[in-house]
């Protein structure tokens, strides 16, 4: 993203399956449907990677992926993860799990006239999974979320704001930058008036920049409740010197984070392919693995 510096059966009539092909020469089993909740009356439009042989009832780990900011609910399919998670579970370098990905796009995953996303991810987004694909998930331990830029962003506010919801967390390249109106306003450009204002808010009394900055967010979290956390970043991308000020920043208050630069990294889908087979590893690791 070129970010301003910002039923338990699986019916046909709920979801459509969408055939890819994953390494193994066999197809990932990618369903699309719509998930609905308090924050999100009108439901928003997902995609879930089944296990393969997967059945509803059968026990499995549930994890979320939040896109970037240029992405949808198709992003993780189309970018080649599916595929690529498909084949780890396949191969037995993943265990069954099923995941989802939520369309946000143009949300920031921040609660605001766009949607109230956040509360979404927070609130509603688990149970109406774990109602629609019994057996996954069903405690925190046995969750997780992740993202890649903004997304990234918005998995960090899970781990940070939301203790309690994910067992596990990871961002990669996350969208990290000081947040506030007196920032924003210094800075601000005509394509920032049409991307963060219906966000963040068009006014200084308005604003929700301070509300959603992660480092304020940071301050303000008990350390012992923050889950397993990852953050990678890359050394030629952009965002990486706000996100390395947050780790630092976390690592102050006793906040755990497992956090590393990968050399020649940019902020682009190449190199978080190649980085996401760790961070699934990372997510899906269970009993004695954690």
């Amino acid at each position: 993203m070129a970010e301003v510096a910002v039923g338990p059966a699986l019916t046909l009539a709920v979801t459509l399956a969408l055939p890819l092909r994953a390494a193994s020469g066999e197809s990932p089993r990618v369903v699309k449907t719509v998930l609905h909740g308090r924050s999100a009356p009108n439901g928003v439009a997902t995609e879930v990677l089944l296990p393969p042989g997967w059945r509803p009832g059968q026990p499995a780990l549930l994890m979320v992926f939040l896109h970037d900011g240029w992405g949808t609910e198709k992003s993780f399919r189309r970018h080649g993860l599916a595929a690529l998670a498909d084949g780890m579970m396949r191969g037995g370098a993943l265990p069954p799990v099923v995941i989802a990905s939520p369309r946000h796009r143009g949300t920031f995953i921040v609660d605001s006239r766009r949607g109230q996303m956040e509360s979404f991810v927070a609130e509603d987004l688990v149970p109406a999974l774990e109602r629609e694909f019994p057996g996954a998930g069903g405690s925190p331990d046995r969750r997780s979320i992740w993202g890649i830029s903004m997304g990234g962003y918005g998995a960090l506010k899970m781990a940070l704001r939301h203790q309690g919801v994910y067992g596990r967390v990871a961002a990669l390249a996350p969208w990290v930058q000081p947040l506030s109106w007196e920032a924003y306003e210094r800075h601000r450009t005509w394509w920032s008036r049409r991307l963060l204002e219906p966000v963040f808010g068009r006014t200084r009394a308005e604003s929700r920049f301070e509300a959603n900055d992660v480092a304020a967010i940071a301050a303000a979290a008990d350390p012992g409740g923050v889950p397993p956390l990852l953050i990678r970043t890359g050394s030629r991308d952009r965002w990486e010197p706000g996100a390395l000020d947050l780790v630092a920043a976390m690592r102050r208050r006793g906040i755990a984070v497992d956090a590393a630069s990968i050399p020649g990294a940019r902020h682009r889908w190449s190199d978080w392919r190649r980085a996401a087979p760790a961070v699934l590893r990372f997510l899906t690791a269970t009993g004695s693995d954690r």
